[in-house]
């Protein structure tokens, strides 16, 4: 299942209201915007959402989502409002059809094994797929919590070389960049990754030849730490990640990561905030497009941010969400509310970056409620 639209909103009629509107969103998405405009802001209103659905944390917030998915094409949409740790309004339905009505401590929720609206009295505190979940009665909660437990947020601008994070579980190998040394222990034991990381990370514009794992200790360091190593082409000495420069490590991480996910051939979402930052023009155009060629046909959500005129320019038009805001309301220009100046700018031959800084896109948009 993928996330295909968002609307949100939060302190409604207060000093710090914040609006973001009609984000539309394909298998390959790349958001960009001034500094400042919202980007980081939408990140974490997705990955906020995500761990309200798995119970991580409990914030507040007003989100109307549309999802599809990917096996059936069936439509859900799902609408949640909450203030001050209380459900003030959650709905679901499936293709239009309501599965879930629910406000406060009460509401009804259609039951497959009934085959019928069934009365329900959740604490208001809750929500109705935290304590009504059933895989056979209820299958559609099912749906949320699974994209929500395959969704891996990473911030580009957040790995460092001299940072590792030591997974404490399976699951926490993929919370971040900075436990690639962990995860390379496993995606090595399959020598065609080995093969195709090697082959990435030459494309982006870093050669080598070989990729190590060292224990080696380090004054200081708790025990099991672990660090790569790298072999250059050029170099008869391995580079330990201590002295990779923060640009070539943020890229060996990244594709590392999307290597393993892509082997793990399942239905996921990947967002990655600031991708390219510390990168120079080029390897930041060709880490993009390497990306961008590996999602497109996978079972990957991909979501992206930046406002890196190189990178923008490596990107297909359409894959753009272009954040733009006035005062505490961020709208989104896309394929999808503005096609027709989308199409219309195909035909002109321009870099993707003129498309974006020209604001070529605003002109005849529809109105916005």
């Amino acid at each position: 299942m993928i996330l295909q639209k968002i609307n949100y909103f939060e302190h409604e009629s207060e000093p710090n209201y914040w609006r973001v509107r009609d984000v539309n969103l394909g298998s390959v998405n790349l958001i960009v915007g001034l500094n400042a405009t919202g980007k980081t802001r939408l990140m974490n209103i997705i990955s906020n959402l995500t761990k309200i659905l798995t119970k991580k944390v409990k914030t507040q917030g007003c989100w109307e989502l549309e999802f599809k998915n990917l096996d059936n094409n069936e439509i859900y949409e799902y609408k949640l409002n909450i203030v001050k740790n209380v459900v003030v309004k959650e709905t679901i339905t499936q293709n239009g059809n309501e599965l879930l009505k629910r406000e406060e401590d009460k509401g009804a929720l259609y039951s497959f094994r009934e085959k019928k609206l069934i009365e329900i009295f959740p604490p208001k505190n809750e929500l109705t797929l935290s304590v009504r979940r059933d895989r056979v009665e209820f299958p559609f909660f099912e749906e949320l919590i699974n994209w929500s437990e395959n969704f891996y947020g990473y911030t580009f601008t957040g790995t460092r070389p001299n940072e590792v994070t030591i997974p404490n579980t399976p699951a926490a190998l993929l919370e971040n960049l900075n436990t690639v040394p962990y995860l390379l222990v496993e995606a090595l034991k399959d020598p065609h990754i080995r093969e195709s990381i090697i082959k990435d990370f030459c494309e982006v514009g870093y050669p080598i030849k070989d990729i190590k794992i060292t224990s080696g200790l380090i004054p200081n360091a708790p025990p099991g730490l672990r660090l790569v190593e790298l072999q250059e082409t050029d170099l008869s000495c391995l580079t330990n990640q201590l002295f990779m420069s923060q640009g070539m490590f943020r890229a060996f991480s990244l594709i590392v990561i999307i290597e393993y996910i892509l082997k793990m051939n399942k239905y996921c979402t990947v967002a990655i905030d600031d991708l390219g930052e510390g990168l120079d023009y080029e390897r930041a155009a060709k880490i993009t497009n390497l990306l961008f060629k590996k999602i497109v046909g996978s079972k990957i959500q991909l979501i992206v941010t930046s406002n890196d005129r190189f990178l923008i320019n490596a990107a297909n038009v359409r894959y753009l969400n272009i954040l733009e805001r006035q005062g505490h309301v961020v709208d989104s220009f896309n394929y999808l509310n503005s096609k027709e100046k989308f199409e219309e700018f195909e035909t002109m031959g321009l870099n993707v970056f003129d498309f974006f800084s020209g604001k070529m896109y605003k002109e005849n948009k529809h109105e916005k409620s």
